[in-house]
């Protein structure tokens, strides 16, 4: 319904589906040139969107948004802006209070790509996917398909090669930066939470820096992905690890665990009823792991361990 006007009206009409996305409209009335245009208009959001809308290609999804309702994000001020061309405060927000389905990683104002966003999820699955435009940069990706748990086809997101994936993005900021990585420094044993641009949530700003190398980080734990950075619910031993170690939980509860590198990327799925069995390390590449143990869909658990 792109291009009528219905009037200077303030009277609120209703819902009706205007550039991608349904949007309230105000005006004079449903009339222009004898049409009647009031059948095209809804009540509310969702019944606009169930009857005109797809899943599979809107940029809104109002899934996010009711599932909104159980996310309390930060009020941190990091503005992306919305595939619908709306800036919000940060990327929680984008997702689950606007629930758009991509963003940039800067104002509106600003020129920048469309990532998907990091708390989007492909599946388990080892089938590999192409490279990707996340929050913290282009990263090679793996799962089931390029529908994620919203519902959306991400699949025009998704490209060939690395380069590929950083071609025309201007002022792409990379957000792990592996040269300033140094595990031999002695970071203090405190608790003062900072959420890397990776997602990740670490003990303190040393350990983001030095351990996961990340070149830009937000006070405070994150407010979505990882729910907590805990390095004292459980223990990898030993720890570096050489050829193998083991998961010891101290009690606490995973369905199931990850390991994965400094770039996101999954390295091995371990279920429950395996955590205590030996995992052979002998083909990784050595370097900073870490090691996440999930309950549903939180990620209720992060520790970096080291590979010699």
């Amino acid at each position: 319904m792109s291009g009528l006007d219905f009037g200077l009206c303030d009277m609120f009409l209703g819902f009706t589906w205007l550039n991608g996305s349904c949007a309230p409209v105000s005006g004079c009335g449903y009339i222009i040139g004898n049409i009647d245009y009031s059948p095209n208009f809804y009540t509310t959001q969702w019944e606009c969107q169930q009857n005109c809308g797809s899943t599979l290609t809107d940029c809104v999804n109002y899934w996010q948004i009711e599932q909104g309702y159980l996310v309390d994000c930060s009020p941190d001020l990091q503005p992306v802006c919305g595939c619908n061309g709306i800036e919000y405060n940060n990327p929680c927000s984008a997702f689950y209070y606007g629930g758009v389905t991509s963003y940039s990683n800067s104002p509106c104002a600003q020129n920048d790509c469309r990532r998907i966003p990091a708390i989007i999820d492909f599946g388990e699955c080892a089938m590999p996917l192409g490279w990707a435009r996340l929050e913290q940069g282009c990263t090679s990706l793996s799962g089931c398909s390029y529908i994620g748990q919203n519902g959306f086809d991400y699949s025009n997101l998704f490209f060939t090669t690395e380069e590929e994936c950083q071609a025309g993005c201007g002022g792409l900021a990379i957000c792990v930066d592996s040269s300033q990585i140094d595990l031999t420094a002695l970071c203090p044993a405190v608790v003062d939470p900072v959420c890397g641009c990776n997602g990740i949530t670490y003990n303190n700003s040393c350990e983001a820096t030095f351990y996961g190398g990340v070149t830009s980080y937000t006070s405070g734990p994150c407010t979505t992905g990882i729910a907590e950075f805990n390095q004292y619910s459980l223990q990898i031993f030993p720890n570096p690890v050489e050829d193998n170690f083991r998961i010891i939980t101290q009690g606490e509860k995973a369905e199931y665990v990850t390991i994965i590198d400094i770039a996101g990327r999954v390295i091995e799925t371990i279920p429950e009823n395996q955590l205590g069995l030996l995992i052979n390390t002998s083909e990784w590449t050595a370097g900073l792991y870490f090691l996440q143990l999930h309950q549903g869909n939180n990620i209720t658990t992060c520790k970096p361990f080291i590979k010699q």
